[in-house]
């Protein structure tokens, strides 16, 4: 019998590019030992998003707070598509369109969208930092 520190495989097994296009376009077999890690992880993804989404970081610029319920509700919506795709048992390609959708729709949001935004909430506090502001009273 052979040992598992002196057993090695004789040969890689080599890369068959027909057996990957298979398998990408092929239903998601939930026997498969990649299903229930694959559930977990898409549990976690829903806690980590609520948790992130349930902070409140004291830096942060008033349109970014203006942006990130937009990016929750994004993450949460193809979370829960992501869990409809597991129980259709759809192929894995729509998975990774999926992901690269929510992905894309995230960067759009915090690349394109929010810079603008605060480059104007930058300038409105230049704007008002030269008007006179009200002093406190002293009793």
């Amino acid at each position: 019998m052979c040992e598992v520190s002196v057993c090695e495989y004789s040969q890689q097994m080599p890369f068959d590019p027909a057996h990957f296009v298979e398998r990408f376009f092929s239903p998601f077999n939930p026997e498969s030992r990649f299903y229930w890690p694959a559930v977990v992880s898409l549990f976690l993804a829903l806690v980590v998003n609520i948790v992130w989404y349930n902070t409140r970081a004291s830096r942060v610029t008033p349109p970014e707070n203006a942006t990130k319920p937009w990016a929750f509700w994004t993450n949460v919506v193809f979370v829960i598509l992501l869990g409809v795709l597991f129980i259709a048992k759809a192929p894995f390609y729509l998975f990774v369109v999926t992901l690269a959708l929510n992905a894309g729709l995230l960067v759009y949001m915090y690349w394109y969208l929010l810079p603008p935004q605060e480059a104007a909430w930058e300038r409105e506090q230049r704007r008002r930092s030269y008007f006179p502001q009200k002093k406190r009273r002293r009793r």
